[in-house]
């Protein structure tokens, strides 16, 4: 990864921020999205110690307009990159019986967690690196390919539609030497996890029933991500990989 650009949504905090410091370590120059400044200044702060760098850009990834000024920053900045994690995820709300999900609630789930995706390749579609394979990783969610709890049927349907993307795009982009992969993440620490759960209470049951007594850590899930961006992966196309500890058998 080193010299590599590579750009993370979603990126000051749980696997966004796990896997910017990750890509920052192995050497890349990371551009780190999200709309919490303090949060992203911390990073860049973390990351003066690296091997690479992070630098933060207050991004608003459900808004196509502010999609497409990133990009037209980053294209003053760089030619192109080689790695995009479309990562950012909200899972608090529209929970529930869809008898009672309001639309708007409806409509801000997908808006962040497939819209902004779509976002995010339309707009960099054109910085794609052209020397270098690229690599793009969704991340989705096992409950939008194996588990379907009760409670989350708007969060599944838009994590579907990520695994159905990304299949559709590394079918039109494998001529191109770009690689779209997705990922799909059981109970991880994080607290979008924690807010799919009813209280304390009811996580910490999950995570005891889990098949190893815990959940998954952003730690462990960006290792999966840099396999992914990494050439050892270079066969790995259109692929949704689970990595949820076995939570799924």
């Amino acid at each position: 990864m080193k010299n590599k650009v590579v750009i993370i949504s979603g990126a000051t905090a749980g696997i966004g921020k796990a896997a910017a410091l990750s890509f920052a370590e192995k050497g890349a120059h990371v551009y780190a999205l999200g709309r919490d400044e303090q949060s992203g200044k911390e990073l860049e702060d973390q990351s003066r110690s690296l091997e690479g760098r992070i630098t933060f850009s207050k991004t608003d990834i459900s808004q196509e307009s502010s999609v497409q000024s990133f990009f037209e920053e980053f294209g003053r900045d760089q030619d192109s990159f080689h790695v995009l994690f479309n990562n950012a995820g909200i899972g608090n709300t529209a929970i529930g019986p869809l008898s009672r999900i309001h639309e708007d609630d409806w409509e801000k789930l997908f808006s962040i967690n497939l819209k902004s995706q779509y976002f995010m390749i339309k707009h960099g579609e054109k910085h794609f690196s052209k020397d270098e394979p690229v690599s793009i990783i969704n991340n989705a969610a096992i409950v939008g390919t194996g588990k379907f709890p009760p409670a989350l049927p708007a969060y599944s349907a838009s994590k579907a539609g990520v695994i159905a993307m990304t299949k559709s795009l590394a079918s039109r982009f494998a001529k191109r030497n770009v690689r779209v992969n997705a990922i799909s993440p059981g109970p991880v620490e994080t607290r979008l996890a924690k807010s799919l759960y009813p209280n304390e209470e009811a996580y910490e049951k999950a995570e005891k029933d889990h098949p190893r007594g815990k959940f998954g850590t952003p730690e462990e899930i960006a290792k999966a991500v840099l396999f992914l961006a990494s050439p050892d992966s270079s066969y790995i196309n259109g692929h949704n990989l689970i990595i949820d500890g076995g939570y799924s058998l």
